[in-house]
């Protein structure tokens, strides 16, 4: 049961039944698609955004009557323009051999296509592959390769989804830093396809605010905006009573889907993190073995926590203990909440901005601020009160 349980409840990617709804995203994002509609996506870190882009790039091609060719990049990867194109370029080619095999496409067509880069088609353990060569520099082999690809997709009446996780990486790069080079050679290419759907998706929301929604930043308007929020108490009531009568033949009482709520706070790290443990067991859980394992969960990720907390700033800490011993907080920057954890009112507002920044606190769906992580707010609060 321990392989299963890790299936349903994972602590990284969650697609197939251990996916838990997202329907309402699900269906926008596969509208955007078939539309020829580019989508930014931008969640906190541990919120499903890449168990998202992963789940939609299996539902876009089962669902669709035509083929789908599909691509994902993840730009953690990526260190600077030469990486960034040269992966690009890596991405652009599994697309293009994804086309030409479902269409039965000649070799001499997809070396002709790809002229310019000197191709180079190749066998491997895992099927074909096509090598693309850089031209002059990196801003012209992505536009170039890019519209190539659009190229293919459109000869062949296709659509491809390009997905690129943790998008904000690209303003971080040696190249595009200081004149957004490498954003502009993305729009030139992106404008222009639309057999070729794009997703950028991202976790820092001030870095993608910027890229997407600066008037003088090249991927102004290019897109549609998606942000992911935690997952609805009905979605996972029925996802957890799901599981539970395929584990025990029985739904859970109210009772024990309140606490484990209680304790996540819907975080779906967290509560994919309890209900790993839980599920392990042969008997239902009760309200102490949950009580039990979500301090067996806690001491584990204990070092994980105290590390980010010891690394705050004194007023930034302050910040973040009050908020965590209020449980929310509509106002934290209000003179009368920072005068009851002294502090003035600048250095407020900076520790603030920093928390947030940094992932930290979020605003829940009542418009007040708590502390984004649940295990953090728990070692916030055991500390203070000892």
């Amino acid at each position: 049961m321990a392989n299963q349980t890790k299936i349903l409840f994972p602590l990284g990617i969650a697609t197939g039944a251990a996916h838990c709804n997202r329907q309402i995203e699900r269906d926008a994002l596969e509208d955007h698609i078939l539309s020829g509609t580019h989508t930014w996506i931008w969640s906190r870190r541990r919120m499903g955004k890449t168990s998202l882009l992963e789940q939609v790039l299996i539902d876009v091609p089962r669902n669709s009557r035509s083929f789908v060719a599909t691509k994902k990049l993840d730009l953690n990867l990526v260190h600077d323009g030469e990486s960034l194109e040269h992966a690009i370029r890596e991405a652009v080619g599994a697309l293009t051999v994804q086309i030409r095999e479902e269409n039965n496409l000649s070799e001499a067509w997809l070396l002709s296509l790809f002229q310019s880069f000197k191709p180079e088609l190749t066998l491997g353990a895992f099927g074909q592959k096509l090598k693309l060569t850089p031209l002059a520099s990196p801003q012209d082999t992505i536009t170039e390769a890019l519209l190539k690809l659009e190229e293919a997709a459109k000869h062949t009446n296709n659509k491809a989804i390009f997905a690129i996780d943790e998008f904000q990486q690209l303003s971080q790069l040696t190249y595009g830093k200081a004149d957004h080079s490498l954003e502009g050679a993305i729009r030139h290419a992106v404008e222009r396809s639309a057999n070729v759907a794009y997703i950028f998706a991202g976790s820092e929301r001030h870095l993608l605010e910027e890229m997407f929604e600066n008037r003088d930043r090249p991927l102004f308007n290019l897109c549609r905006k998606l942000t992911l929020k935690r997952i609805g108490a009905s979605h996972y009531r029925t996802h957890l009573n799901t599981n539970a009568k395929a584990r025990w033949d029985r739904e859970l009482t109210e009772e024990q889907i309140s606490h484990i709520f209680e304790l996540t706070e819907r975080h779906p790290q967290w509560l994919n993190g309890l209900c790993s443990i839980l599920w392990r067991e042969s008997t239902p859980p009760s309200e102490d073995s949950i009580r039990a394992a979500w301090n067996d969960l806690y001491t584990e990720q204990l070092s994980v926590v105290q590390g980010t907390v010891t690394s705050l700033s004194a007023t930034q800490r302050a910040l973040l203990v009050g908020i965590a011993l209020a449980g929310t907080v509509q106002h934290p920057t209000s003179r009368p909440f920072l005068e009851s954890i002294r502090l003035a009112s600048s250095t407020g507002n900076s520790a603030k901005e920093m928390l947030t920044r940094q992932d930290l606190i979020e605003q829940n769906e009542d418009n007040h601020w708590r502390v984004v992580n649940p295990l953090m707010a728990k070692y916030l609060r055991d500390t203070n009160n000892q």
